[in-house]
Formats: C-alpha cells, sequence, structure tokens
C-alpha cells in the first residue's frame, strides 16, 4: 500500500502481508467504515477490519481466530452483513487467522516483500522478458546467483508483486522455484 498500516492482531498483519502480495489487490484499507445494521429489532453497530478491492470487487473482512468467529454473535452478524452487504455493492466475509497463517504462503509473502519492494526498470523487465522468451521460465537459484543482473532476486520479486511474473505462492521456495509470465504479461 506504500504507507503504514495499523494492525490490532498478528492475524490481521499476516492479511496485509498477504493482501501487499496479491496483484489482483489494487486497494485495502484498516477500519474503513461503521456499519450499522439491525439484529432482532436492535440497531447495532460493526467496525469491520479491512476494506479490500480489486479490479473485480469490494469486500470488507473481519479477521478472527476461529475460536471467536464461531461465537454466535459473531456469527449472526456474519450471516446478516453476509446476506444485506451485497446489495449495496460489497462481500462480508469473515477470514480465520489459521488460514492466513498457513505455511509456506506467508514465508513466500514475506520473502517477495523483503526483496520486491523497489521498482524495476523498463530495462530490466525487457532483459527478463528476452530470458522467459528463451527459456520459458525463471529459476530462483540463477536470480540468487547473479544470472539475472546484480539485482535479479529484487526484479523477480518486484515483477511478481506486480503481477507480471507468478509462482507456486503455497509450495516452499527453493534454489528451484520457478517463475513464468503472469496474466498482467511482461
Amino acid at each position: 500500500m506504500r504507507r503504514m498500516v495499523q494492525w490490532e492482531s498478528v492475524n490481521e498483519l499476516n492479511a496485509f502481508r498477504l493482501l501487499d502480495c496479491d496483484p489482483n489487490v489494487t486497494r485495502f484499507a484498516e477500519q474503513p467504515c461503521e456499519i450499522v445494521y439491525v439484529d432482532n429489532g436492535e440497531t447495532k453497530r460493526h467496525f469491520p477490519d479491512l476494506l479490500v478491492e480489486t479490479k473485480e470487487c469490494k469486500e470488507f473482512w473481519e479477521v478472527k481466530p476461529e475460536s471467536e468467529a464461531v461465537r454466535p454473535d459473531v456469527s449472526i452478524r456474519s450471516a446478516l452483513l453476509t446476506k444485506h452487504l451485497p446489495g449495496w455493492g460489497y462481500a462480508y466475509r469473515a477470514v480465520l487467522g489459521h488460514d492466513l497463517a498457513k505455511q509456506p504462503r506467508l514465508r513466500n509473502a514475506n520473502l517477495l516483500l523483503r526483496f520486491g519492494r523497489n521498482s524495476v526498470t523498463e530495462r530490466e523487465q525487457e532483459a527478463i522478458r528476452l530470458v522467459l522468451k528463451r527459456q520459458g521460465a525463471l529459476i530462483w537459484s540463477d536470480a540468487h546467483n547473479g544470472a539475472y543482473g546484480p539485482r535479479g532476486r529484487e526484479i523477480l520479486c518486484g515483477l511478481a508483486l506486480r503481477g507480471k511474473l507468478v509462482f507456486d505462492l503455497d509450495s516452499a521456495w527453493s534454489p528451484g522455484t520457478q517463475f513464468f509470465p503472469g496474466k498482467v504479461g511482461i
């Protein structure tokens, strides 16, 4: 998001890291609004943890440990908001902390963020495009060993953060990890 974000739990921090790595996410914001709703005739107020926007949709997320997500008041609220918010143009979902902490996905996201934050020049991107055209895939160990230039790791991670390269985020990162052209194209 290129700004500091405030998180109230490790689960929210994990959500921010994963969202920051998802090229489909165009924007997210913490504690974005107050939702006023009626439950059994009683007016209630809810502050969702996140607003997540993609090119296709806008979703409010409530990030909870499973023990809290199954509480009756939280379950009822989630069901009501899931049913009624689409009429206002928003989806609603409860996101569980253990899903956000799944490995190796979270470790991979952290590695992408560690190396991929800096910009990639047009020249570096073109050099990668030409290698991809010849080889079909890019290998992490080659990037680490300088085959794609002195900033090879940063270039691969930067292009992956921008959706120009993809790799299997749910497989353990290794020297053999392969990067392929993304939907955005390179």
